[in-house]
């Protein structure tokens, strides 16, 4: 701790006396350089002094000051100007000896020579009298400076200057005293500085009391004591002088610490007022110039066909072969109707749907092709990126908005807390990426807002031109109405698709720009259709080429290469060998191939293009067609098959068990009805599972009625994909047993829950059958289930033997006879046993059914056949308001039943087939 001691001659108000200061003053420091001075009289002696000629040169007061530079830095230029300052005559005789000029505290030495009687008090006595009159002169010839306002003077040098340049030690208001010796008090050093300028304030040291801190309230009075007293003697302490950082805190900062309620928020305000006015203007220019390439070098045509040029030789590559919409067939007069709907003024969205690859990059490329503005927004690439910070980073990247401050939106938020937890309420100044993806939107609108004035301004002044009479121009060129496309848009789940969807319909709505939907997610035409309820959207649909089309497309693009013309070839080899290319080419592109090609690829546009691409590199037709279906089959698996993996965005919604009896099913038919996959044992009526494997494009859904009816494979090759994976034996045999293991799972869970109702009617204490017969009739329910068929009866759960039916049922017949009456005999009691519950139940599980009645060959759906001739109107012994549940329970057992085992009847087979590979 430091001892603060504030001086009143600092701090005293206005009126107050001033404090004299009865103190003598401390003699200037004199050194004796030659005795006798050359003339041999002992009584006279040569001396030398120095003094500080202060406000000779601009105090640097940190590295960014300027006003240092602004002077002559020369060394002998400075000595010459201090020379100037001085007067031409010293008294007594002195001499200027030398001028060390200190360029940054502002001053400079000048150390002088003179001559006089032996004796130091003296000495001192002249040099102070030669210094007196120095200032007088220096304070009247000086006047005040331009650059610092002050006018010079001059001091003497009491102790032995530290001539030093470190470029750190820069000048401070406070001086640091160190005591080489006995520390002085305070009002000492109060009489040793006092004499440079007023005094704010001594920190005396309390730990070691060997330094103290003087505090000037003038830059001027610490440069000027740290230039005259250090090294000075007081009694038997040497001072040592040097600047110390001071922490300088303004007043206006030390308010706003304090008022801290007010200044935070304002600060906060004034930061984001200064962004918003000088980097908006700076966005609005980088987002023009993103949409009307004003000032992009690549759009001039020397400088683009150079660029493409370098690229292709430096990557090697041949330049790709241009291909028109027209040339595959069934997309031209989408493109045509598109580009009609693009030549009308904007009322509403534009949605371009079909299955990926179907061609919708191609038709919507084609048919903004003459458009001067088209804005792109990839909806992919901004589901590729994982947190909302990124998509938005993303959409300004794609949009030209720049300069983007991520930190802004930290910033605020913590601004906002701070606010909160100080005042006590929300300032309302947090951002979140929404609220920026919202600026970034507005901020492309009117740019939007912007090119539409200027396109009807010119339209104006064109008007002019060529028409006397003046018109106002409502209504934009077709050419000059922007396009904005939100391509695969709807297609992955995006955090601010309903921000820009509000967004995109306020713009239609107002007439600056076509917005269309490249989407492949048919169900997404609904969501457009809620931004903008009152305009029904334009919807162009792309479907699948037809076989006969695929087939076409595949002929004109892989034309036959024409016969070779007949010249004598200069070798007899050489000719052979060019009709034998010709002659395979010639098979390769044979029509059977063709045909059979198109009809495994089906009339998907991105296959049919990969396998021209594949032919016109040299392969063969059926080594590309062989390579597609392989790589479809991988991507199979590795999609559709493996747990942990993801597909987009999300993970694995559904079970390979579930695929795999989805794949089974389309790999024996085109299509399979929707309702019927939902609704299976597997599906369990939920959607998520098929709804996962359409957005993975594992699967189609045909809508119909605007709902999914039917299933068929994501792509056309997927089906040979599908049929190839059911033919591999390994694959098959054990994706065949994991699903009847869970097929097998789900039965025996319905089993247990109709036993578990069963129990629970307690139906069986009301029979005529003693409580012994119904309970051994129960045991025969779970030896049914596959004690006698599997070797594991789920009666040893309850503690019962591993029994077979027909000692249960001879068990239950004994315990009839049992309780019967004993006049009764076994033969009575059998036959009692049959018009019970019992026999009723041994009728309904092992009467075979007529010979004449035929079950029904659809096992698809499991139900089992029972004739009504097999099925009892009534149970002996059962109550009648129960005899429908009862019945109904004891059929879903032996229904179940039968599906476990010939399900794992099929895994033992497959298990078998697996064990013999």
């Amino acid at each position: 701790m430091q001892t603060r001691f504030l001086l009143s001659s600092a701090l005293r108000r206005p009126g107050w006396p001033r404090i004299a200061h009865t103190t003598p003053r401390r003699s200037i420091h004199v050194d004796c350089v030659e005795k006798h001075a050359g003339t041999g009289d002992e009584r006279v002696a040569k001396y030398r002094a120095a003094l500080f000629v202060d406000n000779v040169f601009p105090l640097k007061v940190s590295r960014l000051d300027i006003r240092p530079y602004l002077v002559l830095r020369n060394e002998a230029a400075m000595r010459k100007k201090v020379a100037g300052m001085l007067p031409s005559e010293l008294p007594h005789g002195a001499r200027v000896s030398d001028i060390d000029p200190h360029f940054r505290d502002g001053g400079s030495l000048v150390h002088f020579t003179f001559t006089g009687n032996t004796g130091l008090d003296a000495a001192r006595q002249t040099a102070q009298e030669v210094v007196s009159a120095v200032d007088a002169h220096v304070r009247a010839q000086s006047g005040r400076r331009w650059l610092w306002l002050e006018s010079a003077r001059a001091l003497a040098v009491r102790g032995v200057p530290f001539c030093e340049d470190i470029v750190r030690m820069l000048p401070s208001k406070r001086v640091r005293v160190e005591f080489c010796g006995p520390p002085l008090d305070m009002e000492q050093i109060f009489d040793e500085f006092r004499a440079f300028g007023r005094i704010l304030d001594i920190e005396m040291a309390q730990r070691d009391a060997q330094h103290a801190v003087v505090h000037f309230t003038r830059l001027r009075g610490a440069t000027s004591a740290r230039n005259c007293v250090h090294g000075d003697v007081v009694g038997a302490t040497r001072l040592r002088l040097a600047y110390e950082r001071e922490d300088r805190e303004m007043v206006l900062v030390q308010w706003a610490k304090e008022h801290s309620k007010f200044t935070i928020p304002l600060a906060a305000a004034a930061l984001i007022a200064a962004i918003y006015a000088v980097f908006d203007p700076i966005r609005e220019f980088c987002v023009e110039n993103k949409i009307t390439h004003r000032f992009d070098l690549s759009r001039i045509p020397l400088l683009g066909n150079v660029r493409k040029a370098a690229m292709r030789s430096l990557l090697r590559r041949e330049p790709a072969p241009q291909q028109d919409v027209t040339a595959w067939t069934g997309l031209a007069d989408q493109s045509a109707r598109l580009t009609s709907i693009l030549d009308e003024p904007p009322e509403s969205f534009v949605v371009v749907s079909g299955p990926r690859g179907s061609g919708k990059t191609r038709v919507v490329d084609q048919a903004t092709a003459n458009k001067k503005y088209r804005i792109v927004v990839d909806a992919r690439k901004l589901a590729a990126e994982h947190s909302e910070v990124e998509q938005m980073t993303q959409l300004a990247r794609q949009l030209g908005w720049w300069p983007v401050f991520n930190s802004i939106i930290s910033i605020t938020n913590a601004v906002d807390v701070m606010v909160t937890a100080t005042t006590g309420s929300n300032a309302g100044i947090s951002a979140t990426p929404e609220s920026q993806v919202r600026r970034i939107l507005e901020t492309l609108a009117l740019v939007l807002a912007n090119i539409r004035q200027d396109r009807l301004q010119a339209q104006a002044r064109q008007h002019d031109k060529h028409h006397e009479f003046t018109i106002p121009v409502h209504t934009v060129e077709p050419a000059d109405i922007p396009v904005i496309v939100l391509d695969n848009f709807l297609d992955k789940d995006i955090k601010f698709t309903p921000v820009i969807l509000d967004w995109a319909a306020s713009v239609v709505e107002a007439g600056l720009a076509h917005c269309i939907i490249t989407t492949s997610n048919i169900s997404g035409y609904h969501e457009v259709q809620r931004a903008q309820p009152q305009s029904p959207a334009s919807l162009v649909s792309l479907n699948d080429a037809s076989p006969i089309e695929a087939v076409t497309l595949l002929q004109q693009q892989l034309s036959l290469p024409t016969m070779p013309e007949q010249s004598p070839p200069p070798h007899v080899a050489d000719a052979h060998s060019a009709n034998d290319e010709y002659v395979r080419r010639l098979d390769q592109a044979s029509s059977d191939s063709i045909a059979t090609a198109a009809r495994v690829l089906g009339g998907r546009l991105e296959d049919l293009q990969l396998f021209v691409q594949k032919v016109r590199a040299g392969e063969s037709v059926d080594a590309a067609l062989e390579d597609i279906i392989q790589r479809s089959i991988t991507e199979v698996r590795k999609y559709a098959f493996a747990d942990d993996s993801e597909v987009g965005q999300h993970e694995h919604t559904w079970t390979p068990e579930q695929f795999w009896y989805l794949l089974t099913e389309l790999a024996l038919r085109d299509s399979v009805e929707y309702d019927r996959m939902r609704n299976s044992a597997l599906f369990s009526g939920k959607d998520d599972a098929l709804l996962g494997l359409a957005e993975a494009q594992l699967i189609t859904m045909v809508y119909d009625n605007d709902r999914p009816s039917r299933i068929r494979a994501g792509r056309p090759v997927y089906a040979a994909a599908f049929a190839r994976i059911l033919k591999d034996p390994g694959f098959a045999s054990s994706m065949t047993v994991k699903m009847n293991k869970q097929f097998i799972d789900l039965e025996t869970a319905k089993i247990r829950k109709a036993e578990d109702e069963l129990a629970v009617l307690n139906v069986f204490r009301a029979s005529s059958d003693a409580h012994s017969a119904l309970t051994s009739g129960m045991a025969v329910i779970a030896a049914a289930q596959g004690g006698y068929r599997h070797g594991r009866s789920r009666s040893k759960d309850r503690g019962e033997g591993d029994l077979q039916p027909d000692a249960f049922m001879a068990q239950a017949i004994d315990a009839a006879t049992r309780n019967a009456s004993g006049e009764a005999t076994a033969a009575a009691a059998r036959s009692h046993a049959d018009q019970s519950w019992s026999g009723w139940f041994k009728s309904f599980f092992y009467r075979s059914p007529p010979a004449t009645t035929a079950a029904p060959a659809d096992t698809e759906s499991g139900a089992d056949y029972l004739s009504s001739e097999m099925q009892p109107s009534v149970i002996p012994g059962i109550p009648y308001e129960l005899q429908g549940r009862v019945q109904f329970l004891l059929r879903t057992i032996h229904s179940s039943q039968q599906k476990i085992d010939r399900w794992d009847a099929e895994c033992r087979d497959k298990a078998q087939r697996l064990a013999s590979l």
